[in-house]
């Protein structure tokens, strides 16, 4: 399955989200839900995560 980046804004501010869909094969029709593979934090978070590693390698 794919991962991809989700937003989701809580009390006005926008957090990011790598998701993944995944199947419960218990249910019928095959249905994907999200799952949480990583936080990422805010913009301002994932801009220093890349500063930080553009510094270090």
């Amino acid at each position: 399955m794919m991962a991809y980046i989700r937003k989701k804004k809580i009390k006005g501010k926008t957090y990011y989200y790598i998701v993944e869909g995944v199947y419960d094969e218990k249910i019928k029709p095959l249905i994907p839900k999200q799952k949480v593979v990583r936080y990422l934090g805010n913009v301002n978070n994932i801009i220093k995560k890349f500063d930080f590693w553009d510094e270090h390698h």
